[in-house]
């Protein structure tokens, strides 16, 4: 069993890292182009040097197990008599012996599980600590993208601002219009640049954020157009449960607490002695002696145990042992609890948004614009004012910024829901 849990960890490890030694997806001589979430996530994945350790710090954890369930090495030693020792046979001088220690039978075994938990434990760790940067990474892109949204309202609110107030100068002239709707015009567009600039400080802030994440300058990042994200549906089915077999956190805390009975386990075969085995051999030189003299090189096998009677400090460490795997079963315990409460908010988050775009896209936006249509058909045949005009377009302004914030908010939940759930997407949930 721990031979196939070892060779699956060195596969999911060697894997994990063989991804960023065959695939380079940054080019340093060029811009990082990026228009999309899943390119986006690749290169985090491919080009974060604290991720790449962390995977690496499982693999070279995954190394110990071979190291403490091997046998200690044996112990060679030669003793030389300076004063002669006389035997039968002649004077002896020197004795070679070679001891080895042997642990109690089962104690190396459960070294090693020991070990091999611990880098299981790590590369959890691992995964978890990618999970929460493509929950970053993620975040950036939304940010980004209601950004670019923004830039583009208020680009085309100006541009119309442009035309009302070619259209007010040109009625002025002519003496049918009033002044004060090229200055309503010409205040509202200074206001929009204002607006903008803020949008231009929020974009260099997400930026330097995003390019923390992809390991690379601001200069080194070009983001483009991006792509607008597909809306998902949820559904909450069997979403706990998705949370409980997929987080890696859930996982490791599984693996600590198979660690920690093999740690019981091994703290109770501590107070079994463990076993040494030696070979020792007499060199014996030759000498005059009478015939009858039997003497000779000698050969000699020993056996020793060590004999564990100071319990005290292998009591504590069998208590301490117990207290760690509560400890483990505490947290499962927690992390059960946390993931029904945050799923349950996420999805109640969910459904409210999605009611409000719902409400956006099928009566609000739809009925500024008809309004918008109306009053605009009213002034130019002269019915209707230029201040009412402007309010019209104001309040469209507003519903379509707003359904934008409302969209960037579902799109963070739907994240914040995948992270909870340790997935990448919502779409695996039908393959789950």
């Amino acid at each position: 069993m721990i031979l196939t849990r070892t060779l699956w960890l060195a596969l999911f490890c060697t894997l994990l890292i063989s991804r960023d030694l065959n695939a380079q997806v940054l080019d340093r001589e060029g811009a990082l182009a990026i228009t999309d979430l899943s390119t986006l996530l690749e290169i985090v994945r491919e080009n974060n040097p604290e991720l790449r350790a962390s995977y690496l710090e499982a693999e070279a954890l995954l190394q110990q197990s071979a190291q403490v369930s091997t046998l200690p090495d044996p112990r060679a030693s030669i003793t030389y008599a300076p004063y002669p020792v006389f035997t039968a046979r002649g004077t002896q001088r020197s004795q070679w012996r070679i001891d080895q220690s042997i642990p109690f039978p089962g104690k190396r075994q459960l070294k090693g599980d020991i070990a091999d938990f611990g880098a299981e434990i790590a590369s959890y760790e691992a995964r978890t600590f990618e999970q929460d940067l493509l929950f970053e990474a993620k975040q950036s892109y939304y940010e980004l993208y209601l950004l670019q949204q923004q830039e583009v309202l208020i680009a085309a609110f100006q541009e119309r601002l442009l035309d009302f107030e070619a259209n007010a100068s040109a009625q002025y002239v002519v003496g049918t219009g009033a002044q004060q709707s090229i200055l309503k015009a010409q205040l509202e567009r200074n206001s929009l640049s204002t607006r903008l600039l803020s949008v231009e400080l929020q974009k260099q802030s997400a930026m330097e954020r995003l390019a923390q994440l992809l390991n690379a300058s601001v200069s080194e990042v070009d983001i483009g157009t991006l792509k607008r994200p597909e809306i998902p549906t949820v559904h909450n089915n069997e979403l706990l449960r998705t949370a409980l077999t997929q987080r890696p956190e859930v996982k490791a805390l599984e693996a600590a607490k198979m660690q920690a009975d093999a740690k019981i386990a091994y703290a109770q075969k501590a107070f079994l002695p463990d076993f040494g085995l030696s070979l020792t051999y007499f060199d014996i030189g030759q000498a005059n002696v009478p015939q009858t003299a039997s003497g000779r090189d000698a050969l000699s096998f020993g056996v020793s145990l060590n004999i564990p009677i100071w319990r005290t400090r292998l009591h504590a460490q069998l208590r301490e042992a117990k207290i760690r795997k509560d400890q483990v079963q505490s947290r499962i315990e927690g992390l059960n609890t946390t993931l029904t409460m945050q799923i349950s908010d996420l999805v109640n988050q969910l459904n409210q948004e999605h009611e409000q775009l719902t409400l956006f896209q099928e009566a609000l936006i739809p009925q500024a614009e008809t309004s918008l249509e109306a009053t605009l058909s009213s002034y130019t045949t002269g019915r209707g004012g230029f201040l009412d005009l402007l309010d019209a377009e104001r309040m469209l302004f507003s519903l379509e910024t707003a359904y934008e914030n409302a969209f960037a908010r579902y799109m963070k939940a739907v994240s914040a829901l995948e992270r909870a759930l340790g997935i990448t997407t919502l779409s695996e949930l039908n393959r789950l």
